[in-house]
Parts: structure tokens; C-alpha cells; sequence
């Protein structure tokens, strides 16, 4: 090959370079602009204290100390986690049973698909409504129970109900999301795996435990991944089905950094909660990479 012909392919690898970056740098302005920067605005507000008006005065790491000392921060963390304990397993089961029920296309299985997505297109806000007009104490769920001779319950007015009755409207929506992205990878999985399974005389079990599950392995890190985040930035359903309560027990940790920040105007304090949440999503979500390497499938 001449000098020419080096230099030639040379630029040419350069426009390949340049150009494909070109295509990555809106997504990448929209992750530093709306992700990055708000972490150091955080940071910055963090050390400061101010109410939204006139000069910020600095206070060091006094808003990180004071959450120490914060009966109903340590209690949004509790709330936090529970939330996150409940739905994480829950979603990934559900999700993944509805994908294995709906992969094998046809025209039955695509009434079924829409079905189960279509909860993904409603709005969180008409969720909370109508989850709240179901749940309030004289709403049609009590009216069935009541109906069935049961006792009437609480529900959104009692402590130990309102979660599972959150956690259950995070589900109706989030279940057809992470379904289709399991039946994405369900379809790329070879089905001469489960052929030749079968001819080992492998059981259906079998086929999913050591086929299946092994090669969804960096499906299953996203949606675990995912899911998490998710789940620790709920905000819609909780302002409009509880408002964080009863008694503070539907209070999560963004939802009382919202209230913190724009209802008691401490917005140094709000952005420090924040940041520790965020703290807590990057090492949760490391341990979960490193924990499952990273998705890497094991030959």
C-alpha cells in the first residue's frame, strides 16, 4: 500500500470516528446538561443554606450532619428501602413470567402483549387518581369487601397498607415496560439451545435455569439496574395517592427532599438529601455490577 492510499484510509477511519461521535453528542449534551450538572448543583447547594431568596450562606457539611439527627430522614430511608425490597423481586418476576407467557408470537399473544403494556402509555398522575378512588375508605375496593362480608379496611388510611397499595400502582406500570425488554432477549437467545435440550431430556425447569436465565444475564442486570433507579425516584403516585402519608409512612427519601425543598424553602438541606440518594444509587447499582460481572455471560 502506497503513502497515499495510507493517508487516504487514515481520514477516512477519522470521519468514521467524527462522525459517529457527532451522532452520540446530543444524547451526550442531554446526559452532561440534565444528569452531571444537577449532581454538582447538588454538591454545591449542599454546603450552603438558603431559601430560595436573597444570598446563600455557606454551613460546610452542617446540611450532611444535621440528617444524622433527622428522626423523619432516617425514617424516609426505612420507607426507601422497604419500597425498594418489595418491588425489585416483584417486578422482575412478574415482568419476566409475562414475557416467557407472551413470547411465541401470534395473534392471540399480540392482544395479550398490548394488553399488558398499555398500562406503560397512562400517565402516573391518572394511576394515583384512580388507584385513589379505588383505595379510599369508601371506594370500590372496600365496597367489594364489604360486599363479600368481609370487614371494611383502612387501606390508604393505614399505615401498614398504603405502602403495598403504592408499591401495587409502581407494578401496573412498570410490568409491560421491563416485559418487552425480557422478550427482546428471550428472542435472541438460539432455539437450538432448547432443541437440543430437549433431546438430553432436559425438563422445562432445567431449560430455564441453565439456558434461559444464564444468557438473560445482561437483560436481567438492566432491568435490575433500572428498576432500582426507578424505584428510588418515585414521586407522581405518592404525591397524588398519599401525599407521603398516613404518618409519614409512604414518605421516601426524594419525596421528603421534594417536601423539605419547596415546602419548608430549606434548599440546601433538600439538595443534600438528594445527593446522598444519589450516592446510594451508584453504590447499590456497583455492588449489582459487580455482583453479577457486569452482565458478562459465562462460558
Amino acid at each position: 500500500m502506497s503513502w497515499k492510499s495510507k493517508r487516504s484510509y487514515r481520514s477516512y477511519k477519522r470521519a468514521q470516528v467524527f462522525t459517529g461521535y457527532l451522532f452520540v453528542l446530543p444524547d451526550l449534551i442531554g446526559l452532561v446538561v440534565f444528569y452531571v450538572v444537577p449532581v454538582f448543583l447538588a454538591v454545591y447547594l449542599g454546603l450552603h443554606e438558603w431559601s430560595g431568596f436573597g444570598e446563600m450562606r455557606y454551613v460546610g457539611f452542617a446540611n450532611f450532619r444535621n440528617m444524622v439527627a433527622d428522626a423523619l430522614f432516617v425514617r424516609s430511608l426505612w420507607t426507601t428501602f422497604k419500597l425498594v425490597v418489595l418491588f425489585l423481586p416483584l417486578n422482575f418476576a412478574m415482568s419476566l413470567g409475562l414475557a416467557l407467557l407472551v413470547q411465541v408470537p401470534s395473534r392471540a399473544v399480540s392482544v395479550f402483549r398490548t394488553i399488558y403494556f398499555t398500562p406503560v402509555a397512562i400517565s402516573a398522575v391518572s394511576v394515583g387518581l384512580i388507584w385513589r378512588f379505588m383505595f379510599q375508605s369508601h371506594g370500590v375496593v372496600n365496597a367489594l369487601l364489604t360486599g363479600l362480608g368481609l370487614p371494611r379496611q383502612p387501606l390508604l388510611g393505614s399505615s401498614g397498607q398504603a405502602l403495598p397499595i403504592l408499591i401495587s400502582t409502581i407494578l401496573y406500570q412498570s410490568v409491560g415496560y421491563y416485559m418487552v425488554i425480557f422478550i427482546a432477549g428471550l428472542n435472541d437467545i438460539p432455539l437450538t439451545l432448547y432443541e437440543a435440550a430437549r433431546v438430553d431430556g432436559a425438563e422445562w425447569f432445567q431449560r430455564f435455569k441453565f439456558i434461559t436465565l444464564p444468557l438473560l444475564k445482561p437483560v436481567i442486570l438492566f432491568v435490575l439496574v433500572i428498576s432500582l433507579l426507578n424505584a428510588f425516584q418515585v414521586f407522581d403516585q405518592i404525591q397524588i395517592l398519599t401525599a407521603g402519608g398516613p404518618a409519614y409512612a409512604t414518605t421516601t427519601t426524594v419525596f421528603y427532599a421534594y417536601r423539605i425543598a419547596f415546602e419548608f424553602y430549606k434548599f440546601g438541606y433538600g439538595a443534600a438529601i438528594n445527593f446522598i440518594v444519589f450516592l446510594m444509587q451508584l453504590m447499590i447499582s456497583l455492588l449489582m455490577f459487580r455482583v453479577m460481572r457486569g452482565g458478562r455471560i459465562e462460558e
